[in-house]
């Protein structure tokens, strides 16, 4: 049926199906609480004889200036999509649906949908299996609106901690992000219910150089498929549908035109079939290389780019082919993998009816899951119920600064603050002073000194901002315009110089120590600070990340021992910004990694964090050699037995790193090769058993050969990556 539309289809039509230019929420208006189609999206249809894509229908935030006012409601979603699908059916002459693109990053971005915790903050719980629960959920909200495409971030690989679209990555580890990548795509994609993910960006967006939004990375092939590839390769795997362009240039060649990228590893290589699109207005700044708008739209179709977003480039694709610059052959492969996904998803097919999924409890467990203890000294933790307590900070009661970028507009009634989870949880009743901003302008703390020196504990709530607030101005993508008056310092296109505490977060600290030394210090960011005050100066500290809706329910549950913490660092935390990159992954060529003024290592490293449990490992089986031949087919398995030596049931992160101590080329220092999140009751014991395949052993060789070489390697189990017991295994040829 596919191949007979596209040989009957004008060119004007083809073109209108590689067409994602409206904003989606141009499409409707919503007059005296009724939902009418706007003449603009009724003149699109008719000129292209219908739509490929509509972005952002039900996407209601500052950007859109959508509002729960004039946005559409979670219950009416699947009505206004319903109308929007009937009229481009009527309008066109084959009766072809649109994909409805809605972003879902964490959680679906529109009123009333459940905002989970951020992708950074979900790479600490180091739990594939509850990542896989929560776009299963998200999935089923979508389907249950009429959605298809669920935007998903997925690709990035978080290599400089400058960069705002840090909270987006789940870690600075290649294998860690493939591992959630992995399991997110077999979520969104678990069932059939006319649901795919577009995972993005393709490729190296995490490794933007100076850690600038959308700019170059500078990294050759070794590192980009060392890096920033796994995961792409993991989701193809896993059934990825479709994935999306990056911004950046690798090697001067715009990923939008990499053609290498696009095709030669992503179509022949991994073998995908599925749809490429285009990031927001990205094809559109193709003309700052070329200014020929018929040239630049060749060049991606011709690279692989089947669908646009927003831009102006892919409406002219037919004038490209009058002019011969490509040719209808080459337009009608996008038109038809476009198509397929529209088959494939059951566009053509009645409708289904689908109830919107419950995530109450989802939400809770994802929020705790996500909380690393840093620091823990004299036990501190966990608090008494009976305690006065004093809840102070900028973070500690801000219902939106514990969400992240890319959240839709929120009823302060849907989410739990710290100060909120706390009044949950004490006899008496705490006190709540704000004691300072996050950037900028200075309180007076004096409210918040009275309030410390009256309490027994104080809880600082301190770190990050990425709310987008209607009166910011934006560029034409949706990223924020950057300024000094906003609070916000992390999020899309909000990059930093530094990355201490800003304003007056350290000082706050330091004072309110000089009358409470009890301090548990809350990190709520969106990004790994440099946090060298908080922790000397704190007596325990949790970070928590964005932790979501029911982000002060999970770290109040942790904080007064309902919930034994239980994430791990999936980023390096810096001592200073001059010593990025400080990834814990860097290559082992023996140079000198400590400056002169300070050490070169991470202030605290990845994989770190602590428990209420005492964890000991023992009994450790590695083999000491084994036959390449052998490994190839069969991996190898790794035994040892851990004990829970304490009162508390804890859950802890068994993490298996690899070392090359005989490598054709410049091996890193160590890599993460597996790891087991596993629970243990008190004072109980449990048998483990990792399996390791032979990838975990193989390089990219002198000739980028993916191989594994013989000789001798180190097998390092432990709690992170600097704290492991350490055995030797010889690969035999």
């Amino acid at each position: 049926m596919i191949e007979k539309i596209v040989k009957e289809m004008t060119l004007k039509e083809k073109v209108g199906q590689l067409n994602q230019h409206l904003y989606g929420w141009q499409c409707y208006q919503k007059v005296n609480g009724k939902y009418e189609l706007t003449d603009l999206f009724k003149e699109h249809v008719k000129e292209y004889g219908g739509v490929g894509a509509i972005y952002g229908i039900l996407r209601a935030d500052a950007w859109s200036q959508i509002n729960r006012e004039n946005g559409i409601s979670r219950e009416d979603s699947k009505i206004v999509i319903t109308m929007i699908q009937e009229y481009i059916k009527k309008h066109s002459r084959f009766e072809i649906p649109a994909l409805i693109s809605e972003e879902c990053v964490h959680g679906h971005m529109a009123l009333g949908a459940p905002v989970f915790p951020t992708n950074l903050a979900m790479g600490m719980t180091w739990n594939p299996d509850l990542m896989e629960r929560i776009t299963h959920n998200v999935s089923q909200e979508l389907a249950a609106k009429g959605g298809n495409l669920a935007l998903f971030t997925g690709f990035d690989v978080l290599r400089d901690p400058r960069w705002g679209r840090s909270e987006e990555c789940f870690s600075e580890d290649a294998y860690l992000t493939s591992c959630m990548t992995s399991a997110a795509v077999h979520g969104f994609q678990k069932e059939k219910n006319g649901v795919a993910v577009v995972v993005k960006h393709l490729c190296a967006q995490g490794g933007c150089v100076g850690g600038h939004n959308s700019d170059a990375a500078l990294i050759g092939p070794r590192e980009l498929r060392e890096i920033h590839l796994p995961p792409v390769k993991a989701a193809i795997d896993a059934g990825a549908k479709a994935v999306m362009a990056a911004y950046n240039e690798i090697d001067g060649i715009p990923c939008h035109i990499n053609k290498a990228l696009l095709f030669e590893t992503l179509r022949k290589e991994y073998d995908f079939s599925g749809i490429v699109m285009a990031d927001g207005c990205a094809l559109d700044r193709l003309l700052l290389l070329d200014d020929d708008i018929l040239k630049v739209g060749s060049l991606a179709l011709k690279a692989g780019v089947d669908l646009s977003l927003w831009d102006n480039v892919y409406l002219r694709l037919d004038e490209a082919i009058k002019q011969g610059y490509l040719t209808e052959e080459e337009l009608d492969q996008a038109v038809l993998r476009v198509l397929r996904l529209k088959e494939e998803l059951g566009l053509w097919e009645e409708l289904n009816t689908y109830s919107l999924p419950e995530t109450s409890d989802l939400l809770l467990q994802a929020a705790r899951e996500c909380q690393v203890l840093l620091k823990n000294n004299d036990s501190l933790l966990p608090l008494s119920s009976k305690q006065k307590i004093a809840v102070i900070g900028p973070n500690a009661n801000h219902y939106l600064n514990q969400l992240g970028d890319y959240t839709a507009y929120q009823n302060k009634s849907d989410i739990v603050t710290v100060y909120d989870g706390i009044c949950q949880k004490t006899e008496i009743s705490p006190i709540y002073v704000q004691g300072c901003s996050i950037r900028g302008r200075k309180f007076d703390i004096e409210p918040a000194l009275v309030a410390a020196k009256a309490a027994d504990i104080v809880i600082l709530v301190l770190g990050g901002n990425s709310t987008r607030l209607y009166q910011d101005t934006f560029e034409n993508n949706g990223a924020v315009k950057a300024n000094q008056e906003n609070q916000m310092n992390c999020g899309e296109n909000i990059d930093l110089a530094s990355l201490e505490l800003e304003g007056y977060q350290n000082e706050l600290l330091l004072a309110l120590k000089e009358v409470n030394p009890h301090i548990v210090t809350v990190l709520i960011q969106g990004r790994p600070h440099v946090i060298n005050t908080v922790l000397k100066h704190s007596q325990a500290v949790l970070a928590s990340f964005y932790p979501g809706s029911r982000g002060g329910e999970g770290i109040a549950d942790v904080l007064f021992g309902d919930y034994n913490p239980s994430g791990h660092l999936s980023v390096s935390i810096p001592q200073h910004v001059g010593q990025l990159p400080c990834y814990y992954n860097h290559k082992h060529n023996g140079a000198q990694k400590d400056y002169v003024d300070m050490p070169g290592e991470a202030l605290l490293p990845f994989g770190y964090g602590l428990s209420y449990s005492q964890f000991i490992y023992r009994d450790i089986k590695v083999p000491k050699a084994i036959k390449i031949t052998d490994l190839l087919e069969n991996g190898i398995d790794l035994q040892l037995e851990i004990y829970n030596n304490s009162t508390y049931d804890g859950e802890d992160v068994i993490q298996v790193y690899l070392k090359d101590h005989q490598a054709s080329v410049v091996s890193r220092v160590i890599e993460l090769k597996a790891f087991n999140k596993v629970k243990i009751q008190a004072y109980q014991s449990k048998q483990i058993s990792i399996h390791l395949t032979s990838d975990a052993f193989a390089i990219w060789n002198y000739e980028m050969k993916y191989l594994v070489e013989p000789g001798d390697v180190s097998i390092c189990i432990g709690v992170d990556s600097k704290h492991y017991q350490e055995f030797k295994l010889t690969l035999v040829k």
